[in-house]
């Protein structure tokens, strides 16, 4: 069972800094680096807390948003945030978007105070000093990619990617910053992972390793249909040897963890770090959950028919509910994992129209867990067309609730096709997030368009 690159639960990482000065400060406070950086281990507190901060983005909200912004779910039941997201009309002055773009940018904060205050700790060894620079840069990456994809329009919206993405902070300052372009974005965040996968362990506890850093660069330039980087890194990933495709389709696991997960969330019964799932989307504890999947994801489940083994994470009928996450009351939450890499993988090659036989048996791997072994195959000489058609299938299916297929109509949409999401044009108005509150008092900011794609 391979648990090197989960992140920490918040209890644990709470735990190792009570009682400590670092958590003094609430995530959106202004660090005094002097007065709370004194050792080694105050860095690595300091680090830990950030961690925390990305669990609570990745515990179910990301998710669960970016889902709404897509085809997948349906009308939510009462909930006027998700309402608001689905509609395609969120405001600055909407929690649920205000609250996830703000604590984007608490973690960013932290990775920076890290970054930038080396110097204050004498004793601190090089080893150390990269190993803590390389995982604040994967958070810093993490947290604006997260944000970019939300709040802004897609990569390849322009030939020059120089329309407005999200700030771009490299530096620990609250000053206020205009969008920066898209591009520009793209740019840091390929360099922190890049950093990132060069000089984090391979193995390193519960934070991130070298694997981690590869996967999101994998889907990254997935996104930016450099389809060679995406295939290449994907590849290092899967052969790495330290991850393998589970038996059965439930990657959300209680008390152990997923052999399939490269990077996650743990959670445990008294930290929540699942309740966004458990509470929203759970079917078996409420005859009216919040969220369920839509007519348009239940028709297309359908066509598998009963064979598909991934049939039984929903129930038809006058609201298609969700039965993934039923019967668990807490669960560790993958965010990278390996059945994303082999699909990733698959439709890349299909793109370069090379290396088809690897590619056939990526989606053959997916399908034998789902299926059976022996049915439902590709057959060997399945041409590029068919191995993309087989892959986005596969890839809809196997991320349901996971929030990535948005992304994946969105990246589709800004390359020419023609894609409609609930019936209006892709990038209409609205369908990206109106930012902060905070934003609007910075002189000059753009604002999203808003709309609600009528």
């Amino acid at each position: 069972m391979n648990i090197k690159t989960i992140f920490i639960a918040a209890g644990f990482a709470l735990g190792l800094a009570s009682c400590d000065r670092l958590l003094e400060f609430e995530p959106g406070d202004v660090i005094l680096a002097e007065d709370a950086i004194q050792s080694p281990e105050d860095l690595q507190r300091l680090l830990v807390s950030n961690y925390d901060i990305l669990a609570n983005l990745y515990g179910g909200r990301v998710q669960i948003v970016n889902e709404l912004r897509g085809p997948n779910f349906g009308i939510p039941d009462n909930s006027l945030d998700f309402t608001a997201v689905y509609n395609r009309e969120t405001t600055f002055f909407t929690g649920i978007n205000g609250g996830i773009y703000t604590d984007f940018y608490y973690a960013i904060y932290r990775s920076n105070v890290v970054i930038d205050n080396f110097e204050l700790v004498t004793e601190l060894t090089e080893n150390d000093r990269t190993r803590l620079e390389a995982e604040a840069r994967f958070i810093r990456a993490l947290c604006h990619w997260g944000a970019v994809k939300m709040y802004a329009k897609p990569y390849g919206y322009t030939a020059a990617n120089d329309h407005p993405g999200v700030p771009l902070r490299t530096a620990p300052s609250q000053d206020p910053l205009p969008r920066a372009s898209v591009g520009e974005v793209y740019t840091q965040v390929l360099l922190d992972l890049e950093y990132a996968a060069n000089n984090l362990p391979e193995t390193n506890g519960p934070y991130a390793t070298k694997s981690a850093a590869q996967a999101y660069l994998a889907q990254i330039h997935f996104l930016m249909e450099d389809f060679q980087e995406a295939a290449d890194y994907s590849a290092s990933v899967i052969n790495s040897g330290f991850y393998v495709l589970d038996d059965d389709l439930d990657r959300f696991e209680t008390d152990i963890i997923n052999p399939e997960t490269i990077f996650g969330i743990v959670s445990q019964p008294n930290d929540f770090r699942s309740s966004w799932f458990r509470d929203n989307l759970r079917s078996d504890n409420t005859s009216n959950p919040q969220l369920a999947f839509s007519e348009d994801f239940a028709f297309f489940m359908s066509l598998s028919g009963a064979a598909d083994g991934r049939s039984v994470w929903y129930t038809s009928g006058s609201r298609a509910l969700i039965n993934r996450f039923n019967e668990k009351e807490y669960f560790n939450i993958p965010l990278a994992h390996l059945t994303l890499m082999h699909l990733i993988r698959a439709e890349s090659l299909g793109e370069l129209n090379q290396n088809l036989n690897v590619a056939i048996q990526d989606i053959n791997a997916i399908r034998a867990r789902a299926y059976g072994a022996g049915n439902n195959e590709l057959p060997e000489g399945a041409t590029n067309d068919e191995i993309i058609e087989a892959a986005r299938d596969e890839f809809r299916k196997e991320t349901a609730c996971e929030g990535f297929w948005v992304d994946q109509l969105l990246r589709r949409g800004a390359s020419g096709e023609a894609i409609t999401i609930r019936g209006a044009p892709w990038d209409c108005p609205g369908m990206f997030l109106q930012f902060s509150n905070s934003e609007t008092t910075v002189q000059g900011f753009e604002l999203n368009e808003e709309g609600g794609c009528l």
